[in-house]
């Protein structure tokens, strides 16, 4: 049986008798001070009314406890594991080694196809599932939570290595329930600070779910090895937000048809002091989880502005930024004003945007981007191919730049792939859409793309990244 289901019925019966005993005891002193008084019981109206005023009294309060235990419920209604706040009580109590998410990817397709009523009941399969799985690995006292709809807790008093086996197994056994078949992925958090509510948020956030690791059982997982070095982390990056500590390197982009360099796409990385240099990999989810997002995306801005006051007009530099900064009317006003202020021609600054899924209110979105490329900042498309939102925004925006994705050059030798790059280019020729291939590093991919009539090229194979000091040096603004 779920620990929460025994936790919560041993809860509800100590209410009931922190409830009713009291009440009996109070009845009990009542009668007898009414009917011990004489053999004879001669029972007045105003007696009984104060007898039956009490009654009444001491069974709405049982009920109103009860129903007070019912509302405070320790369980999830679905699924009969503990609620978030009940299972981070259970963690602090007990303070097992590891605490994990394991979640269900394809939960909304499966809701759709089967309804509401057998989504439920799957939820509930689950978890219980997973409960006697544990049991059958001596693992009783498995602390087992729902996080939400597709998340389930669990926290086991075990290492990561060990928690991960017995995770990748209960998939291996459990790929369908109810001739369901399941789409999972976890997360693991090692040695736990006392921050427990902080943790679930750091492993809800760790799994990049279109981009997880994945192990040779095909299992989505994602392992944090240690919450204070997740802290340390943090810590290190709120920093050298702080401090601007932020380093760029410029990648060119040669043009097919002059063979210049005209135009260099930035790759940005925060310099901190304790852990060096991070990727954006790294310190972009701490950085959005901790809603200072628009912080880094302004600190880009005015990077940006202040290498590009120093090189030669002819040079454009490309750099993204996050689309939920782009949608915020404030930031885009601060944006604009930084640029405005700085006195540089507007085109040669390009704002690459990339969007895993359509924004829900596209067409205020493309109204954003209209009112951007009015002052003659360009937009760019990163990574376009990897998912359906970039065709839905080609069809209604007319894009400056698109950037394909790096698995169109990679995979350059597939026939298929070939075709569909070609018919892309060929779109943006027709639509005056300059179009870019990156990760250009052998020779082979390189003249396949000058014969598909690409615009620009980008990699090792046309030249290496350099950085702000070398990018000055090379185009060093004419005084």
């Amino acid at each position: 049986m779920l620990l929460s289901t025994i936790l919560e019925r041993e809860r509800r019966f100590k209410l009931a008798l922190r409830a009713g005993i009291p009440a009996l005891l109070f009845i009990g002193v009542i009668l007898y001070i009414v009917f011990a008084k004489d053999i004879d019981i001669n029972i007045s109206i105003r007696e009984s009314l104060i007898m039956a005023g009490i009654v009444f009294v001491t069974i709405y309060f049982i009920y109103f406890m009860l129903e007070l235990a019912t509302k405070g419920t320790l369980l999830d209604n679905e699924t009969d594991g503990f609620t978030p706040n009940a299972f981070i009580e259970a963690v602090k109590k007990h303070k097992p080694q590891t605490i994990s998410i394991l979640a269900i990817r394809n939960l909304n397709i499966i809701n759709s196809n089967y309804g509401t009523q057998a989504t439920n009941k799957l939820l509930k399969n689950i978890i219980q599932s997973l409960d006697i799985f544990l049991e059958q690995h001596r693992l009783s006292n498995a602390i087992i939570g729902r996080y939400n709809s597709s998340e389930f807790l669990l926290a086991l008093d075990k290492e990561s290595q060990d928690v991960e086996d017995i995770l990748t197994n209960f998939i291996q056994n459990y790929k369908e329930i109810q001739k369901i078949e399941l789409d999972y992925y976890f997360s693991i958090l090692l040695n736990n600070d006392d921050n427990i509510e902080k943790s679930l948020l750091r492993l809800h956030n760790s799994i990049d779910r279109d981009n997880c690791t994945t192990s040779k059982s095909k299992t989505k997982k994602v392992i944090l090895k240690d919450s204070q070095k997740e802290q340390q982390l943090e810590n290190a990056i709120t920093t050298a937000l702080a401090n601007s500590s932020i380093v760029f390197s410029f990648r060119p982009l040669q043009n097919t048809k002059t063979q210049d360099i005209d135009i260099y796409t930035i790759s940005a990385k925060l310099n901190t002091k304790e852990l060096g240099e991070l990727l954006p990999r790294v310190y972009l989810p701490i950085i959005n989880r901790l809603g200072l997002g628009q912080s880094y995306d302004s600190l880009i801005i005015k990077q940006v502005v202040k290498t590009i006051s120093q090189l030669d007009d002819n040079i454009s530099l490309s750099f993204n930024l996050s689309p939920y900064s782009i949608r915020d009317k404030a930031f885009l006003e601060d944006t604009l004003d930084i640029i405005k202020l700085s006195d540089i021609n507007p085109s040669r600054l390009i704002i690459e945007i990339y969007e895993r899924n359509t924004y829900h209110n596209l067409q205020s979105y493309l109204k954003t981007l209209n009112n951007i490329r009015s002052t003659g900042i360009r937009i760019c498309i990163d990574n376009f191919g990897t998912s359906s939102s970039s065709f839905d925004y080609i069809k209604y925006f007319k894009f400056d730049m698109i950037q394909f994705d790096r698995d169109f050059t990679t995979n350059i030798n597939d026939s298929n792939n070939l075709i569909l790059l070609n018919s892309f280019i060929k779109i943006c020729r027709k639509l005056d859409i300059i179009t870019v291939a990156k990760w250009v590093d052998k020779e082979n991919q390189k003249k396949r793309l000058i014969d598909l009539n690409i615009n620009y090229l980008q990699g090792f194979g046309i030249h290496k990244p350099i950085n702000t000091v070398e990018l000055i040096t090379t185009h060093s603004k004419e005084i």
